[in-house]
């Protein structure tokens, strides 16, 4: 099954001269040698011209890893859809500007496994968290396999149990994504303090105090964030912003940060 790109010319421009142009002024496409060990991102998702920015140096970044041969994505749930705590788009192709992406069909089969874990298109068919990092990779790797998994129901527990799952594995040149934008809806100010809380829980790995924080800090992937968090013992914050630097608009923001992990 392909799943088509659902917010190409909303979220992100469809054509690929304007993705290039707008890749091109933050970051050199070089020729990446294969990764020699694991390796992970947190990421934003929003509109590109609002996160783009964050993503693309955060990529820059991880460049020094080198090309994974698969990469793990976990995106949180915007549409209220599925049924089990993680759902994963279990076989086919993901469309993007750049060309198809296949999917990792000999790793989803084990994955569902894991009896948290269901085979559920529905869930990912018009949520974006995803679909929207996916021409970033895309432009920089050109070929890898993908798992795209969003985590419905987060909770501590899951991630600790899903972390526990992946290292049973024994994952090799993977790259694993937590997809998430920052605090919703703030004044400029008031999304940057509230996300330096999380941010510095995020630098010393405490993970524990992550599911706490989203009482009080919007972040829509504290689940997604945990688990590459948990799994990784190294993390960096490469930039952090609000939409305000890039709309101007100081009373109603986002927040967006961008990790690498190691």
């Amino acid at each position: 099954m392909k799943r088509k790109m659902a917010f190409a010319d909303k979220f992100y421009p469809k054509d690929v001269y304007k993705l290039k142009s707008f890749f091109d002024t933050y970051i050199d496409k070089v020729f990446l040698e294969e990764s020699k060990k694991n390796f992970g991102m947190i990421l934003p998702h929003a509109g590109y011209v609002y996160s783009g920015k964050t993503v693309l140096l955060t990529l820059k970044e991880a460049l020094s890893f080198g090309k994974p041969e698969r990469v793990i994505i976990f995106g949180t749930n915007h549409t209220g859809f599925g049924k089990e705590t993680f759902s994963v788009w279990e076989r086919g192709k993901w469309e993007t500007p750049f060309g198809d992406l296949q999917i990792d069909e000999l790793f989803t089969k084990k994955l569902l496994e894991y009896e948290r874990v269901s085979s559920d298109y529905s869930v990912h068919l018009y949520e974006h968290s995803i679909e929207v990092i996916l021409p970033f990779l895309k432009y920089c790797y050109n070929d890898f396999k993908i798992v795209p998994i969003v985590y419905n129901y987060q909770n501590y527990n899951s991630t600790l149990e899903m972390v526990e799952f992946l290292r049973s594995l024994n994952l090799e040149k993977t790259l694993i994504i937590a997809s998430s934008d920052f605090n919703h809806y703030d004044s400029h100010k008031k999304t940057l303090k509230k996300d330096e809380l999380l941010i510095n829980e995020i630098l010393k790995r405490n993970t524990t105090e992550f599911f706490k924080l989203g009482q009080e800090v919007s972040a829509c992937g504290i689940g997604p964030i945990s688990v590459v968090v948990e799994y990784f013992q190294n993390v960096k914050l490469v930039y952090h912003t609000t939409s305000a630097e890039f709309s101007g608009d100081y009373n109603f923001t986002v927040g967006y940060a961008g990790f690498v992990l190691w």
